[in-house]
């Protein structure tokens, strides 16, 4: 119980960040155990006096105009004070330079379903943002292992395989372009993301390479996956996915054997939040942690036919039991939900499983092993779009409300699985909290938009019965 109670009274000391009924979570300290009571309050305690510390570089300095010297990565200045978003067009290539311009607030959401560029930025610690009016200076990077990696995994490789390998790699999706966008609608986007896909894989093939070693080898593993993240960069899938990995590879060490899987989950979260308090407000820090949330709360109660027929239904499960707690996320974030995810997940995951441990390689071999990766890719990026095709669930922002329904849903649903209720009473509970969420159905309100377009504005009206008016401000 003691992970349990670290990663939630992490948990419930970050939320103070986006409201201070967070801290109501301490009258809850009397049903903890007399133990972990502690714990709880001492994870909640060390959070609190950490988001004291100064988290905000450029406070006093926005809305004057500056000059910085870093290295640009990606859109990020990194600078000995802190990081910005650069903003620039064309888009600056990644390189050393001294910038001047004018310091800016992130931008908020402009039009209902539109892009958040402050919530983007605040989940990634980054508080400002450069508008770059004159380039003082600009060299490309220097030689560096990063670049030298890079090259290796696109030597002898088309630009789209070559593009693909170091997304899957190095996590960089920049040169993906409209293939991204196909992933996204055949609903294999998470593939993309560094997680823990990579680091199961890098961490296998490590302890098997190193066997000689014995115990030893899970250490050397261990130095290994802390250089990958250092190498492509502390995104939080992988950093999630590398704490989990580092509890296993320690306790194996110790000769503790496996470690479970909840509890591990839970020490990641106590970690990470610890040390980056922002990420609670990362999108794909909330994916991550729901993803295999749900799949250690679902998978182990299902059960496992063997044969063909238990592996067809076994990759069905793992997505639905992925995507349970994330389903409104993802709705209310992208507004769509590929209805074809289960099926290209099943059919195209496992050529993207072998695009990883073929990318690790190639990463030393070079142009030796451009073959395989370039099949293999084409093969891959073919099916993608083709279930890139198929038909989109459509929906648009989820409330409060809304999600609040969706989990009161889905809870007796998990406590009938767990045996905590029958399964009558399951649904029962579920089917209410579904009829519920459909009562705004019955008396449609009428709705008033103000909408940024860009060189104006507009005002958009909906009235029940479908009459909607459009005024035009110029």
């Amino acid at each position: 119980m003691i992970p349990y109670a670290l990663g939630l009274g992490a948990l419930a000391g970050a939320l103070t960040q986006a409201s201070p009924l967070a801290y109501l979570s301490l009258l809850l300290l009397p049903f903890w155990p007399r133990s972990e009571r502690w714990f709880f309050a001492a994870a909640f305690a060390l959070l609190c006096l950490r988001l004291l510390l100064p988290a905000d570089p450029w406070a006093g300095q926005v809305g004057q105009r500056v000059e910085l010297e870093g290295t640009l990565r990606e859109g990020f200045l990194s600078t000995p004070r802190g990081r910005v978003y650069v903003r620039h067009f064309p888009a600056l290539k990644d390189g050393r330079y001294r910038l001047g311009g004018v310091l800016q607030r992130p931008q908020g959401r402009r039009n209902p379903g539109g892009f958040d560029q402050a919530a983007w930025l605040r989940g990634l610690g980054v508080t400002a943002v450069l508008k770059v009016e004159r380039v003082i200076r600009g060299q490309p990077p220097p030689p560096g292992l990063r670049e030298g990696v890079r090259g290796r995994l696109e030597a002898g490789l088309s630009p789209a395989i070559a593009a693909l390998a170091v997304a899957m790699t190095l996590g960089e999706r920049r040169d993906l372009g409209e293939t991204y966008e196909q992933f996204q609608r055949s609903g294999l986007a998470h593939a993309l993301a560094l997680s823990g896909l990579n680091v199961a894989i890098l961490t296998g093939f490590l302890v098997l390479l190193l066997s000689f070693l014995g115990p030893y080898r899970y250490l050397a593993a261990l130095t290994v996956l802390l250089a990958y993240l250092v190498l492509v960069g502390p995104s939080a899938s992988l950093v999630r996915a590398e704490i989990m990995a580092a509890l296993v590879l320690v306790a194996l060490f110790l000769g503790k054997g496996k470690v479970d899987v909840l509890a591990a989950l839970a020490w990641a979260l106590a970690v990470h939040l610890l040390a980056q308090p922002f990420a609670l407000f990362s999108l794909s820090f909330q994916l991550s942690y729901l993803a295999v949330l749900g799949m250690a709360l679902v998978l182990p109660r299902l059960p496992r036919p063997a044969g063909v027929r238990g592996w067809v239904l076994a990759g069905f499960a793992v997505t639905f039991a992925a995507q349970l707690l994330l389903l409104p996320l993802l709705l209310h974030n992208f507004h769509a939900l590929p209805l074809l995810s289960p099926i290209a997940n099943l059919l195209v995951l496992p050529f993207l499983n072998l695009l990883v441990p073929l990318g690790f390689l190639k990463m030393f071999a070079g142009e030796w092993l451009a073959w395989p990766v370039e099949g293999l890719g084409r093969l891959t990026l073919g099916l993608v779009a083709l279930f890139a095709q198929g038909p989109q669930l459509r929906w648009g922002e989820i409330t409060p409300a809304g999600f609040a329904l969706y989990y009161a849903g889905v809870l007796p649903l998990l406590a009938a699985l767990y045996r905590q209720v029958s399964w009558r009473r399951g649904a029962v509970l579920a089917g209410s909290a579904a009829l519920a969420s459909g009562l705004g159905l019955l008396v449609p309100p009428a709705e008033y938009w103000q909408l940024d377009v860009g060189q104006g504005d507009a005002a958009l009206l909906r009235l029940p019965g479908g009459v909607e008016i459009l005024v035009d401000g110029g």
